[in-house]
């Protein structure tokens, strides 16, 4: 039975608080050195002020059409980027409605102790000097981390902007940190930019099917309370599969079940499997590729603001994936045990019991 919180901690297991999954950092890279980031920021709040997502047409793809802030972002304070620090260029930028992408390149070591978060911080200082600038109403509350009247973020004098109260703090517009991701490996700088050039059609496809999307924290399976994403309905479809390896099986045993299985999967039935064993990774991958309806349970829960990736959205968006887990999400880095990896495969059976 999945424990809780409380029961782990009881036990003795490592509990780990993740408050956002848009503030991760990479403890053994160096930020002062040369290298290739994507960056992701997020607006206070998630307010839209950035812009509106315009949804596909007939004779046109869905994009984002900017707000004058949007634009002040993007033709004014990301060039500036380039301005102060002659080494950095700013290789893409993608401003959603409520966040922001970039992947930026620093071509050469930072001098004087300086580091990617001090060009990020003065980033987001000079977009929220934009937002003060062009407001012209009184925001509706004190935002957290607000910069006091008469300072910017970086402490000089600055006279109160039109339509914020004077002798209040000032509201900044980004959320304090940032996400960063480092170009480590052949093909990810070709991934990041499909993945920042297609962010508009999957806000759409989300917008669109919203259900398909959405994390249920607690649903009853038997004994275990589960976190789900996806198509709950697939629960309630009697054709199902349970895709469990056994280390006993042969290579002819293994190839009559993988026909089994993906016959289920072409009659329209689902294919429910951990994906834990190599070869169960390789029927639900060849499942996903045929675009079968397919139950995934997952070791691990799912993060603040969780939403699939690759091709795992698009099923999400069809509506023929459904993700379970167990446990609540965890940050840390750990080979699967023995006994999860059966408790796993005991929820896997029992998926396919439902009715």
């Amino acid at each position: 039975m999945s424990r809780t919180r409380e029961e782990a901690i009881a036990a003795g297991i490592q509990v780990r608080e993740t408050k956002h999954n848009m503030k991760r950092r990479k403890p053994w890279h160096n930020y002062h050195l040369k290298g290739t980031y994507m960056l992701t920021l997020v607006v206070e709040g998630r307010e839209p002020v950035l812009g509106r997502l315009l949804m596909p047409t007939e004779d046109d793809c869905a994009r984002v059409e900017l707000s004058e802030l949007g634009k002040a972002i993007f033709h004014e304070e990301a060039q500036k980027i380039s301005q102060f620090y002659k080494m950095i260029e700013v290789w893409k930028l993608c401003i959603m409605p409520d966040h922001i992408h970039m992947v930026v390149r620093v071509k050469e070591d930072m001098p004087n102790g300086k580091h990617l978060g001090d060009v990020v911080r003065g980033f987001k200082t000079g977009c929220t000097r934009a937002w003060w600038r062009l407001s012209s109403q009184e925001p509706a509350g004190k935002a957290a981390g607000g910069v006091e009247a008469g300072k910017t973020a970086g402490g000089a004098e600055a006279t109160t902007p039109a339509g914020f109260p004077a002798g209040r703090n000032l509201p900044v517009l980004f959320e304090s940190g940032y996400n960063d991701q480092v170009l480590l490996e052949n093909g990810q700088l070709d991934n990041w930019l499909h993945y920042l050039n297609d962010n508009p059609r999957r806000l759409a496809i989300k917008r669109q099917h919203p259900a398909y999307f959405t994390t249920t924290h607690y649903r009853d399976i038997a004994e275990w309370h589960c976190q789900t994403v996806g198509n709950s309905f697939l629960l309630d479809i009697p054709d199902k599969v349970a895709v469990i390896v056994h280390s006993s099986y042969s290579d002819k045993e293994y190839a009559d079940y993988k026909r089994k299985w993906l016959a289920c999967g072409e009659r329209s039935g689902v294919l429910v499997g951990a994906a834990i064993a190599t070869r169960e990774k390789e029927v639900m991958r060849e499942a996903m590729d045929r675009g079968y309806r397919i139950i995934l349970v997952r070791e691990n829960g799912f993060p603040p603001l969780y939403k699939p990736a690759g091709r795992a959205f698009d099923a999400c968006s069809e509506g023929r994936l459904l993700q379970i887990s167990p446990w609540e999400y965890h940050m840390q880095r750990h080979t699967i045990s023995r006994e999860k990896c059966l408790m796993l495969n005991r929820l896997v059976e029992t998926v396919t019991t439902l009715l």
